[in-house]
């Protein structure tokens, strides 16, 4: 392979798991009504599934103190089937993708404003993601996914109040 094919083979790779990422965050957020309940059943179900697809068998998930670290793509499965949200809207941006043959390494920050299901509280997240990737005969899958909070926090109290405060614990502004 010449220097001009191994350098389209690395954009191709990129922007697949650009690709990949996008997907994540759709079948996460497509579990989610216009008017913010979680959709049907079977379709929760399907949509886990797929989420679930895109991970490698041996994958983990580690959403740290606040979501846990979850094992193997069944046990990751199970995890965003049950979702702590009634509505979600992950924004993934400022991808660093760097590619080793047939593996990868990304940085993303992440954006995502929230419905959480206990208490219907609304919520603005910011977190970084460090993701692990190897090329499988179905393509890019994730192997290891790093989630690091870095504030998520109610629309009515900043975030600079509360920083990653229990929400049992968080008063909106004019009930302190």
């Amino acid at each position: 392979m010449g220097d001009l094919e191994r350098r389209i083979k690395r954009l191709e790779d990129i922007e697949d798991i650009r690709k990949l990422k996008a997907f994540y965050s759709k079948y996460a957020d497509d579990k989610y009504t216009n008017s913010h309940e979680r959709k049907s059943e079977a379709e929760l179900e399907e949509l886990a599934r797929r989420q679930a697809s895109l991970f490698t068998e041996d994958a983990v998930w580690d959403g740290g103190d606040h979501f846990g670290v979850h094992h193997g793509r069944e046990e990751i499965y199970r995890y965003v089937r049950k979702g702590a949200w009634t509505f979600a809207m992950h924004y993934f941006v400022n991808p660093i993708i760097e590619v080793d043959g047939d593996s990868a390494r990304a940085t993303w920050m992440l954006w995502q404003t929230s419905t959480l299901t206990e208490g219907n509280v609304p919520v603005f997240m910011a977190a970084m993601e460090d993701d692990e990737y190897v090329r499988t005969p179905d393509g890019w899958r994730m192997s290891r996914m790093k989630f690091t909070l870095k504030y998520m926090t109610r629309f009515d109290v900043p975030w600079s109040e509360v920083r990653n405060m229990p929400f049992s614990l968080q008063q909106p502004a004019d009930l302190r």
